[in-house]
């Protein structure tokens, strides 16, 4: 295994000879890429893997895509050398490659906002015993370089001293507003509490406490973007994935049109080719949007929910940038879902579902075949993740079987295994023998 201080002296190697490579005028990102890759198979076999997810970030860098930021970050988190002399110049050649326009176009965004009336961002945060996290979230909130935000925290009666940690580092911040609960309600009660009372803004970003982004100049990106295509219900980018056991970070790319068709992103939604964006902690929903597509009245104010209602009302903007951090670490809120949390999330998309075509003039056999996919999708993911016990298989079983008779075969044969291995393994004799 390639320890830490060795792979740092790998990335420096390798970065300057990327650098002596790449010498010359424009390129395209693929042949950089290309390049990149070329150069990392010279190096030992322990490091390839990392050096060719690198490439990717440096192909992505040439091309003006992510900010010069993005790359330092990624550079100091995976290797610990986002400070070099050899980045200073990997960067330097990067930005001839490209132009600047990536940064110029940053910049031009945010003088813009600094000289006209910029529209307020509303950034709602919800959060419950991780301070820490918070901590950053918030600042990487603060740092954006966009000059009309303000942050609503929501703390979900924690136990942990959010609240001290909060007055201390945020309580002299105007930008902050620090709402705090006395019982726990969950995160979409919250969302929605902390919207009705301070989501004054012409966009709202729906920010998860282990969240953060890592460009300072999205939000200026972003506006920009609804302001040169108005009526959009939201705009979205790439994101990081953080496994925090490993501290290794995986590239996610949306992968879809700058401005994608409402009807086609809402009947194919998370299915293949339409992915669906890391939570929302990069999503500028603007504000009339959700308004219309009736968040005031949601059952269940998640995510994915929140992006099916939007789409009734307009298409989505996607920026080709990578400019947060999503963070998956086992304590994430989708993979510890409760029956009733699950239950009310399916009947909120059995709402849609009726909104669709009472209110939007979706056509009823269609609209029975979409919910029977998304609830499928969702029934699985929470017996794969969430599920523990028999009487949760049981309890979901009998309710797809009321609700959902069409897919009750499908599920309940898809976990008859799983069911009954979890059965045996509650038997103290057989988890003692194979020593779980």
């Amino acid at each position: 295994m390639v320890q830490k201080e060795e792979m740092r002296q790998v990335c420096r190697r390798f970065m300057d000879s990327v650098s002596r490579e790449i010498s010359g005028g424009p390129a395209a990102e693929e042949t950089v890429f290309g390049t990149c890759q070329t150069l990392a198979t010279l190096e030992q076999p322990e490091a390839q893997e990392a050096l060719t997810a690198l490439s990717r970030v440096i192909a992505r860098q040439a091309a003006g895509k992510d900010a010069p930021e993005v790359l330092r970050f990624y550079l100091d988190s995976q290797f610990g050398a986002g400070e070099s002399e050899e980045t200073d110049l990997l960067e330097a050649k990067l930005a001839a490659l490209c132009g600047g326009d990536g940064a110029e176009a940053a910049d031009s965004a945010a003088s813009g906002a600094e000289t006209g009336s910029a529209p307020k961002i509303s950034v709602i945060i919800t959060t419950y015993n991780r301070k820490p996290f918070l901590r950053q979230a918030v600042e990487s909130i603060l740092a954006q370089d966009y000059p009309n935000k303000e942050i609503v925290v929501i703390d979900d009666a924690s136990t942990d001293g959010t609240e001290l940690m909060m007055e201390e580092s945020f309580g002299d911040e105007p930008r902050v507003i620090y709402m705090r609960n006395d019982t726990n309600r969950g995160p979409g009660a919250n969302r929605l509490a902390a919207f009705t009372a301070h989501g004054d803004g012409e966009y709202i970003l729906f920010l998860d406490d282990d969240d953060y982004l890592i460009d300072s100049g999205y939000f200026s990106r972003a506006v920009a973007f609804h302001r040169s295509h108005p009526g959009l219900s939201f705009v979205a980018a790439n994101v990081f994935l953080e496994y925090s056991a490993t501290q290794r970070l995986q590239l996610q790319e949306i992968g879809l049109s700058d401005v994608t068709d409402r009807r086609a992103y809402f009947l194919n939604f998370e299915r293949p080719g339409y992915g669906k964006p890391a939570s929302t902690l990069t999503t500028l929903f603007r504000r009339e949007a959700l308004i219309e597509m009736d968040i005031l009245h949601m059952n269940m104010v998640n995510d994915a929910s929140i992006y099916l209602r939007s789409l009734l009302v307009g298409d989505a903007g996607f920026i080709d940038a990578a400019v947060g951090v999503y963070r998956i670490h086992g304590n994430n809120i989708t993979f510890n879902l409760s029956r009733d949390f699950l239950v009310r999330n399916l009947e909120e998309k059995r709402t849609i579902r009726n909104l669709a075509i009472e209110r939007y003039n979706y056509k009823k056999k269609e609209m029975t075949g979409w919910f029977n996919n998304t609830a499928y999708d969702t029934i699985v993911y929470y017996l794969r993740n969430s599920a523990k016990t028999k009487e949760d298989y049981t309890y979901m079983y009998e309710w797809t079987h009321s609700n959902c008779p069409e897919i009750y075969a499908k599920v309940k044969q898809e976990f008859r295994t799983r069911l009954i291995k979890k059965q045996i393994l509650q038997v103290p004799l057989i988890r003692k023998l194979i020593g779980r």
